[in-house]
């Protein structure tokens, strides 16, 4: 047995599951929305410190070359070539001779800035000077040298094309750090190349500009800008790993997007494999193709967003429990009434019909109802006695229809069909006493009479259920009944049948042909009618027969009582058929009678 809960219950629980998707719903939308905007604030934030790192890193390169080139076209440093191209250099005055010309300028320019680390002078044989931030560490005059230096490869390509260049990072053999170059060509006043100079960065001055361990920069305990090349190996000093220039592999998404020219942001998972929020785009530094990144763990960031979660998850409860109480006073007052209404409904079933909801000071749709409820009470007492009324009328009727059927087909079988087979045995008597010539005419007269006989029974079973209707179907049945009542009454009929063409069932049939002999029974007995026009159509769904006379009509109100069963009969047919009937009827302008049978119930 289904458990029955109470509307207050029910009331509750709706209101609370409301209120609870209702707080969800607010709740989600505001966490995600705060959520969206922390992220999108934190992306600006790092993509607007990526582009002061970035146009940092780029402006310290750009000085970088402007230095060298206007070193290179010094009157010093071609000293330095012409002293280093001279027969003499086996003299060690002539070491003091370069450093002096070193000194005069080139040590206070180079080193001044922190920016260097080792300057060279590199001749077109190879011959070079090494100069070191404090002091001369070595002059080195032979042939050879250049091929035991880390610069050996850009020498080479810049005498080839006298251009300022820059080498990407590489391991000096001699030192197994990482070190990173820019060479520029030296041409004397007649437009010779007297060689390159080369300078080698200092990597801590990179990391000066790309490594800033300070909380007020935006980036936090986790956050860091760094730079890599494109064999995806750091370029700058990592927060978290020591030694990580040219040593720590950064093989994430971000690097691979930047490095493809296309700069963004994303959440992505960094070189230690944390989730990070990510900016990130290429550098434009001439010869260097490298990519710049700004993150910031994910978590840290997100720690705004975690208080706020907490604050909503506290308001949520509070206005729950708030909710609650002023749902369950709400559930109460609105529940009184229905309650009412319940046991009256009770007393209803029960067949109590003299049940009324005391008037209710409520002006909204419980009092509607309430109103409702007592109008239907009075007019299901007043429906119930009809149908008890309608009810011994149909009983009447049914019964009546069949008594009316038995005595029509006993007078038939009395009149017609006794009579005929009582003058048959009559004749059968005669014969047994006549001469042969006259039992010959007996016998003559005899099957006559069986023959009208035969007819006879035929007509009986004929108005019980025409062969025609069963052999042929509804259309020639009811062409057949219209022949027969227009010979025997001489009423005009017109047939219309074009847009009937489907099968239908034998009950429809049946009932159809049973609705047609009523009806026009009932014209040929009150009508009057002259001329009757009957029509039978069909589509995909249902059956419609329509029969009209122009006869006196009645007035069906008033005079329904008063037309006997046959109206009753009929609509009793298309009820069973879950069919529709309309009957219309004026008088003098004769009777409509509109069927609808659907052709699935």
């Amino acid at each position: 047995m289904k458990r029955n809960t109470s509307i207050v219950k029910k009331l509750i629980i709706y209101f609370l599951v409301l209120n609870i998707f209702t707080v969800i719903v607010v709740g989600s939308y505001s966490y995600y929305r705060a959520k969206d905007a922390l992220v999108e604030r934190t992306f600006d934030q790092l993509t607007s410190l990526r582009i002061e790192k970035k146009y940092r890193i780029e402006r310290f390169f750009d000085d970088r070359i402007l230095d060298i080139n206007m070193v290179s076209k010094s009157e010093d440093v071609k000293n330095i070539f012409n002293l280093l191209d001279s027969k003499n250099l086996q003299n060690k005055e002539y070491d003091q001779l370069i450093y002096k010309e070193y000194d005069k300028f080139l040590r206070k320019h180079f080193f001044s800035g922190k920016y260097y680390k080792r300057f060279f002078v590199v001749n077109q044989n190879g011959l070079t000077v090494l100069f070191s931030a404090s002091e001369v560490d070595s002059l080195l005059l032979t042939y050879n040298t250049i091929d035991n230096l880390p610069v050996h490869n850009l020498w080479e390509r810049i005498v080839k094309t006298p251009v300022i260049l820059i080498e990407d990072y590489k391991l000096d053999e001699n030192t197994n750090q990482p070190a990173i170059f820019i060479g520029a060509p030296v041409i004397n006043n007649s437009g010779n190349n007297l060689g390159i100079i080369v300078i080698e960065i200092d990597i801590d001055a990179i990391n000066s500009i790309m490594f800033e361990n300070n909380p007020h920069n935006g980036l936090g305990k986790s956050g860091e800008s760094y730079l890599v090349g494109n064999d995806y190996l750091m370029r700058s000093t990592s927060r978290f790993q020591d030694n990580s220039v040219f040593k720590t592999l950064v093989n994430t998404s971000g690097v691979r997007e930047a490095l493809d020219g296309k700069p963004g942001t994303d959440i992505i998972k960094d070189y230690r494999n944390i989730s990070v929020l990510s900016s990130f785009s290429k550098v434009d530094i001439p010869g260097l193709d490298w990519a710049i990144l700004t993150e910031i763990d994910e978590n840290e960031a997100m720690i705004p967003i975690d208080s706020i979660r907490n604050n909503i998850l506290y308001l949520s409860v509070l206005m729950s429990l708030l909710l609650f109480a002023f749902i369950y006073i709400i559930a109460k007052r609105i529940s009184l009434p229905i309650v009412k209404l319940k046991h009256a409904a009770q007393n209803i079933t029960s067949g109590n019909y003299d049940v009324f909801v005391e008037d209710i000071e409520s002006s909204d749709e419980i009092g509607s109802l309430i109103n409702a409820f007592n109008e239907m009470s009075t007019k299901i007492k007043e429906q119930t006695e009809n149908l008890k009324l309608e009810r011994s009328m149909r009983l009447s009727s049914m019964i009546d229809g069949q008594e009316l059927e038995r005595q029509r087909l006993s007078r038939e079988l009395h009149d017609g069909l006794g009579q005929s087979i009582l003058a048959i045995k009559m004749r059968l008597e005669r014969m047994e006493n006549a001469s042969p010539d006259k039992a010959h005419n007996i016998m003559g007269e005899v099957q006559q009479l069986f023959i009208n006989t035969i007819n006879e029974v035929r007509s009986i079973s004929n108005n019980l259920m025409p062969a025609v209707l069963n052999e042929f179907g509804l259309v020639d049945a009811l062409s057949n009944l219209c022949r027969e009542v227009i010979k025997s009454t001489g009423i005009e009929i017109e047939f219309n049948h074009e847009n009937f063409s489907i099968e239908i069932e034998d009950k429809i049939d049946t009932y159809l042909y049973r609705i047609s002999q009523e009806a026009l029974n009932n014209i040929i007995k009150h009508s009057k009618a002259q001329s009757v026009f009957i029509e039978l159509e069909s589509d995909s769904e249902n059956v419609f027969f329509n029969i009209s006379d122009n006869g006196k009509g009645f007035n069906y109100v008033e005079d329904r009582k008063l037309c006997g069963n046959g109206i009753s009969n009929m609509k009793e047919r298309v009820h069973l058929l879950n069919g529709d009937i309309v009957i219309t009827s004026q008088k003098e302008t004769g009777t409509t009678i509109k069927v609808r049978i659907p052709l699935k119930n």
